[in-house]
């Protein structure tokens, strides 16, 4: 089934751009019902056609982004602010938006936002599907749900995963095999030896390139060239 999909955004370039790339790149998950410049009519358009995804433009003159979001506090709808100034995206921290985008949209940025919308409708859905993924270990297979991952190590040609309630399995499989296993929306590359859910980061240390503290007290190194997505993620997921 395909998102039903719209964009509201007072800039009409940005709309027809947004709209080509979602076509283009997503045409058989998302369906765009309708896009729109004028806010208070794509308010009325989004009670009126409910929408399972809403791209939302945060500045819009008369009725901002924010408004809406307030306006439609009973909306079952996945949100993705889009801005062009990230400032205003912390606007969105508290609400029912569950990403943002900065424009220009880049195509990769898009992918993850639509990917977790998918997700996050796919648990609407089914409340009870499975996330568990198989591990391979020393003795066998361990099966894990890996939202209960906090972040992974790379020892090698095995892998450290460390989860929550102090868990710990070493795993026969390199870093890569993973990161290509698990969901780009919930897991980021934060460096060549880590791989970690910005779910679990609590603090953000700006010292020596930047560092992360996780749930389970560990401080982990990030990437001179990894930093800011992984500060974004870390606002998304916040």
């Amino acid at each position: 089934m395909k998102l039903r999909t719209c964009i509201v955004d007072d800039e009409k370039h940005a709309t027809e751009t947004l709209s080509y790339d979602l076509r283009e790149r997503f045409d058989e998950q998302v369906e765009i019902l309708f896009t729109s410049n004028n806010p208070v009519e794509g308010l009325k358009k989004i009670r009126a056609e409910k929408p399972d995804l809403v791209f939302l433009d945060i500045e819009m003159p008369g009725l901002s982004g924010i408004d809406i979001l307030e306006l439609l506090e009973d909306l079952n709808a996945d949100v993705i602010i889009t801005t062009a100034h990230e400032e205003f995206a912390i606007q969105t921290v508290g609400t029912k938006a569950i990403a943002y985008l900065l424009k220009p949209v880049l195509p990769d940025e898009l992918e993850k936002v639509v990917h977790l919308a998918i997700r996050n409708r796919q648990k609407t859905q089914d409340p009870n599907r499975n996330d568990k993924i198989a591990v391979p270990v020393f003795d066998g297979i361990e099966f894990i749900n890996y939202n209960s991952i906090i972040y992974i190590k790379s020892d090698g040609n095995y892998s450290e995963i460390y989860c929550t309630e102090n868990r710990k399995i070493i795993a026969s499989k390199t870093l890569k095999h993973f990161e290509e296993m698990l969901p780009d929306s919930v897991f980021i590359r934060i460096h060549k030896s880590y791989l970690a859910n910005p779910g679990f980061i609590t603090k953000y240390f700006k010292r020596d390139g930047g560092e992360v503290l996780m749930s389970n007290n560990q401080v982990l190194p990030i990437a001179r060239n990894r930093r800011e997505q992984v500060i974004k993620l870390i606002q998304n997921n916040h």
